[in-house]
Parts: C-alpha cells; structure tokens; sequence
C-alpha cells in the first residue's frame, strides 16, 4: 500500500505539481490549501507525513503544528520556511528553529521536490519501502530508454540482493547512455530471470538510477544485519554483502553531500560493522585470503573501516562506542576531497608538483570545515578526520602532531589507510601486504608500537591468541620479524 502524505500549502499550482511528481514516487496524497482543513484531514486519516507550508492560513502553520505535536505526537511533520534575510533574525522561521518547535525536519525555500523525497524517504522504515511498493501480479515489459550514464550505478549481478517484489525499476546496459529496463518496482524479483541475463547474455552488472541509493542502502544494510548475526554464514560473505552497503552508501555521501539522513545512514552501518568485527571469529582467515580489492575510493574507505576496526577490537578497552565511531570516521575520512580540485584528488603522490601536494595535504582540514558544525558528527569523530595523517613521530600533516598529542584512534586509521594503500596501489593481498608493512622500517616509526602489534593480531587466529598470550611480546617496540602466515 502506498504511503499516504499531506500536503498543505496555499499555493495550488505548486501543491498540483508536488502531486504529480509524488504519486510519480509511488506516494498517495492529499492536498489542503490551509491549516484549518489539515486538521481535519488529520482526524479523518493516517498519514506517513505532513508537510506543510509555515504560512498557510486559516489556522496558521505554526498553530497547526502545536496541534499536531498535542494530539498525534508521533506524526512526521516536514515544514516549509522561506527565510528571508530582510526580515529580523527574531522573526525569522529557520529550519533549526522549526525543529525545536517539533517539527520532525524543516526545509527552506528554494529547494527542488527531490530534496524532500530524501527528507520523507530519510524517515522511511525498510517495513515502510516495502509495503510502499505495488506488487505487480505480471513482470513489467522490458523497455528500452535513452538515459546518460551519470543517472545510474551499478551493482555486480552476483551480489544483488533484494526482497520479494524490487523497490525500483532495474536495468542492464547496452551501451553509452542505452540501457534496458528488466525490472519494474513492484515486479516480483526472479532469481532464474536473472541467471538467464548472467549465463546466455553473459551480463555483469545489473544498474539503478542514483535517485534510488537511499533505499538500496537502507534496504541491504538491513539485510546485511541479518547475514551478520547468522552464525551458519561465513565471514567472507558477511565482508563483502557489508562492502557493497558502505560502497554504494559513500557513493552517495559523495553525490549529494552530508545530509542528516545520509549521517543516520552511516551510523547504521557503523553498528553493522561492530557487530561484523564482534562476531565473525574468522575474519583473520579472511582477511588472509579475500583478493576482491578494486581499486576505487569508495573499495578504499570501506577497507580503512574494516583493517581499523578490527585492530582495535584486539585492544582491551576496546567498545562497541569507540569501534562505531571510528567506523564513521573511516567512511568520511577523505571526504574533504570533495573540496580539492578533481584532477589533484584523483593524482597518486609522486605525480603531484609542490603546489599540489600543498593542497592534498590539507584534504584533513577540509574534512572538518564540511562537518564541523554538523551537530550529529561528535568530536572525536571530527579529531579522526583531522588527524588521519599525522605520524607518531611527528613527520606526518596537516600539523606536525607527535605522540600523545594524536588520538589513538586517529593513529589506528592512519595505520590502517596506509595498509590499504599498500593493498590496493600494489595489488596485493593483505597478509603480503602487511609483510610489506613491516619491512619499511623508516615508515614504522609513523605509528604507536601497539598498533602495529594489534595490526599482526589481525591475522592471528583469536583462538591461538587465548592460548598463547606470548604471541606476540609485550615488551617489543617493533616486530618485523614476526612471521605471518
């Protein structure tokens, strides 16, 4: 059944078109011009949500918001302002200020009906998309459509995961800006349809609009919940379901920026990565083994959190607080990149002249000034961000930081996206790869002693660990000679 929303605004040409573009989302609504008639709506149905114009008359918004608050206080109200710099701060109804009236969120105008899709669909349970989604008793016809490549993201046809009936439309491609639809939302999803296309049409990939990467995250962090808490399902499975959510999730960090319900998104993740690193007692095998490593920003930042996390899970006062943090920390880590110039950000180091690595060099800085003042960011989620690069003796950026000044666990995350780095500009498994780790003794000096340590530990089995608390020495500053195998 279709979520039904309220749309309440004294302008009637913009309430027909939210309409149109709404019901196109698969959205049933109704439309009152002023506030008196949307209580009265809201005595006589239920709605997903309100959203309502500030200056409607009749009942002014405000007052309606009161009433809603009193007397359906658990109803989702998205409120329209228009600020206007003219007017006096006072008197000005600010989206922050109609929050703390109790509106669930508030947007400003001028904004594009896409911005309040991402405002409804942020308050979406993965019950509420499903049931939203009219099953269809037949597949949709296949068609053909003329749309540029930017619209879309792909997904391995390997790893697409979804429920019963699809969320949204699917399709394949047959060339630059020429693809198929397969699938409708609605149409019940059918595993033979799909090895058909994968096994006579030798299809890879299966392809999504980007407008549709909220409810693919949401949908498949859910499910990757669920896989993680399954005991009969193997570790590499559980890395690599959870490796496409973070992937498809920081693709969408990237595209639209670091809105409140991408954070809640990231959040969410953050837990299922805790819970991956809790629970999965063969990630050490894993990890010696997985070779699935593209190498591409989204693959990168994904890794940084799953190498960081689990080394601080072989820490003693290691938590499932500092374990999530840190895991938001590393998908947001270079997202201060979206400041720099493209062409620099996309350059390795060698190939940078001094005015461009002065710039990269500052992507930490950047970082911060994008989410300092995001109240659903903490500090040491900030700190992480900042201090990614700086080395514990002191020769790392943006600010020289040594020793006790840098946050342990903003070493651990430099640690780990160094790790990375050697992973993918290398091409090589992890276990080979940390060999190469630690055979650069210049570069050890960079990190804490116990990281390295916890690092090693990573590819230990947990079991021979409680066995053997002498696996490694605990008096040893640096262990490159350790074996691993």
């Amino acid at each position: 059944m279709a979520l039904k929303i309220l749309l309440v605004d004294k302008d009637e040409d913009w309430l027909f078109s939210a309409k149109e573009y709404f019901e196109a989302q698969l959205y049933h609504t109704t439309l009152v011009s002023n506030g008196k008639d949307a209580q009265v709506a809201l005595y006589n149905q239920k709605y997903f949500a309100v959203v309502m114009n500030v200056k409607v008359e009749r009942h002014p918004g405000i007052q309606v918001l009161k009433f809603i608050k009193s007397n359906y206080p658990t109803q989702k109200v998205i409120m329209i302002t228009e600020v206007n710099e003219q007017d006096d701060e006072e008197d000005q109804m600010t989206p922050e200020k109609l929050k703390k009236m109790g509106a669930t969120e508030a947007i400003a105008k001028p904004f594009e009906f896409e911005d309040l899709k991402g405002l409804l669909e942020g308050h979406q349970s993965v019950g509420d998309m499903v049931s939203s989604v009219p099953r269809r008793k037949e597949l949709g016809p296949e068609e053909e459509v003329d749309m540029g490549d930017d619209k879309f993201t792909g997904v391995k046809i390997d790893e697409f995961y979804t429920s019963q009936a699809v969320l949204f439309d699917i399709y394949i491609k047959l060339k630059s800006n020429r693809y198929i639809k397969i699938l409708h939302a609605g149409d019940t999803f059918s595993k033979e349809r799909l090895d058909k296309y994968k096994n006579e049409k030798n299809v890879e990939f299966l392809y999504f609009e980007k407008k549709d990467l909220f409810k693919y995250v949401k949908f498949n962090n859910y499910f990757a919940k669920k896989v993680i808490g399954n005991e009969k399902v193997g570790g590499a499975k559980k890395v690599k379901m959870l490796q496409n959510v973070a992937e498809k999730f920081l693709e969408q960090t990237f595209q639209e920026g670091m809105k409140p319900q991408i954070i809640d998104q990231g959040k969410e993740i953050a837990e299922n990565v805790y819970e991956l690193v809790k629970e999965s007692g063969d990630l050490f095998q894993v990890f010696k083994d997985y070779a699935d490593f593209d190498p591409n920003a989204y693959t990168h930042a994904y890794l940084v959190t799953l190498f960081s996390t689990s080394i601080i899970k072989q820490f003693e006062w290691q938590s499932k607080t500092t374990i999530e943090c840190t895991a938001l920390a590393c998908m947001f880590h270079d997202i201060g990149k979206m400041k720099m110039d493209p062409t620099v950000a996309q350059m390795k180091l060698e190939e940078m002249n001094d005015e461009q690595l002065l710039e990269y060099k500052r992507h930490p800085e950047y970082g911060l000034e994008l989410i300092d003042g995001n109240p659903l960011i903490n500090n040491s989620v900030k700190q992480i961000i900042l201090q990614h690069h700086e080395h514990f003796d002191g020769t790392g950026f943006p600010f020289n930081k040594k020793g006790s000044k840098i946050l342990m666990l903003s070493n651990i995350v430099c640690l780990a996206d160094n790790f990375v780095h050697i992973i993918q500009d290398e091409d090589l498994k992890p276990v080979e790869a940390l060999k190469v780790l630690l055979s650069r003794r210049d570069q050890l000096t960079w990190y804490n002693s116990q990281i390295v340590e916890c690092l090693i530990k990573v590819f230990v089995d947990p079991q021979k660990i409680m066995k053997d608390n002498n696996v490694l020495p605990s008096n040893s500053r640096m262990v490159p000679n350790k074996k691993v195998s």
